[in-house]
């Protein structure tokens, strides 16, 4: 098992992979099998495969992984991947949201289009402005889906290479805010910034991804005459950024389900509000992908309702950056 090339095929690929000697002792592991388990590659050595994988079977956050054994005269190499009836689902989630998704901005785009087009002599300057409006709105939602579903594609292939600096946060949450804000016109957004903000060592696309997201994210899920709220101070050796929003909160159960993707909390804000269910799936990974992490607080008490997305990300320091580059940047 020390074949490099070989190790470098089996960590290439976006499936479990495991392999054991005739007695189950396990020789290696890939690194999706062991960001499957949270666990460390190194210490899988001292297990038995029997410990993860029984009647060809075994379950990982709730979903049932089948495995697939190939036999060597040495050793096995024991392939997991989802069974076929979580495949389904994940596929048909996928065709009926993006479906539902495409459908509606495209319908609205061509009626609206259909109008000017047949009846422009009898608009007047006001309808025509509003139908214009409209009809760019739509656009910008179209290209939202397709940017997030693109990143998603990216991220599930798992040969995003991202490019490390140093990114100015407050520059980068203020060009985020010039993006939502013009979306949103009417909404008020308060930032608040710590002086002397230490840069973190991110993608700078990525991390503004990742801003646009939750500033969407918070406008879209509270009340019109609310504002939204955004703290960056700096914390230890990282920067710590609040996006807090006065909707209606989160309740317990459902907190861990908003960062699946297609993950929409049903209540009568998402009921009157367009989403794909992807912005939080997409700043989770991306967010991790860069070495930090995301948390989530919500209230659905009556007088303190609200809730507040928070992201670490590690602060540029020498020695992040010179850790990045002997990783190769990825």
């Amino acid at each position: 098992m020390e074949n490099i090339n070989f190790k470098k095929i089996v960590d290439s690929l976006y499936q479990a992979v495991i392999v054991a000697d005739k007695n189950g002792q396990i020789l290696y592991a890939n690194d999706y099998f062991c960001e499957l388990f949270n666990t460390n590659c190194k210490k899988l050595k001292e297990k038995n495969i029997s410990d993860f994988i029984a009647d060809n079977k075994m379950e990982i956050k709730e979903e049932v992984y089948e495995t697939k054994k190939i036999d060597y005269p040495e050793y096995s190499v024991i392939i997991c991947h989802p069974a076929q009836t979580q495949m389904e689902k994940i596929y048909s989630d996928f065709i009926s949201t993006v479906s539902h998704e495409l459908r509606t901005p495209l319908t609205s785009i061509r009626g609206f289009a259909d109008t000017m087009l047949f009846s422009f002599d009898k608009l007047d300057e006001s309808q025509i402005k509003k139908f214009l409006q409209i009809i760019k709105e739509q656009s910008n939602r179209l290209i939202k889906l397709i940017e997030n579903l693109l990143s998603i594609s990216r991220m599930q292939a798992r040969n995003e290479m991202l490019v490390y600096k140093a990114v100015n946060v407050k520059q980068q949450i203020e060009q985020a805010l010039m993006i939502v804000k013009n979306q949103h016109k009417t909404r008020n957004f308060i930032f608040n910034c710590e002086n002397n903000l230490m840069p973190v060592l991110a993608d700078e696309n990525k991390f503004q991804q990742i801003m646009i997201n939750l500033l969407d994210n918070a406008v879209k899920y509270s009340e019109e005459d609310s504002s939204v709220e955004i703290t960056a101070k700096n914390s230890d050796s990282n920067v710590k950024i609040d996006v807090k929003d006065y909707g209606t909160g989160i309740s317990e159960e459902n907190l861990d389900k908003i960062f699946e993707k297609f993950a929409r909390i049903e209540n009568y804000l998402t009921s009157k509000t367009q989403g794909s269910g992807l912005g939080l799936y997409i700043v989770k990974n991306l967010t991790e992908k860069m070495n930090g992490m995301v948390t989530v607080q919500s209230s659905t008490k009556p007088d303190s309702h609200g809730t507040t997305f928070t992201v670490i990300l590690p602060a540029a320091s020498y020695t992040n950056q010179c850790s990045k580059k002997i990783q190769g940047g990825r």
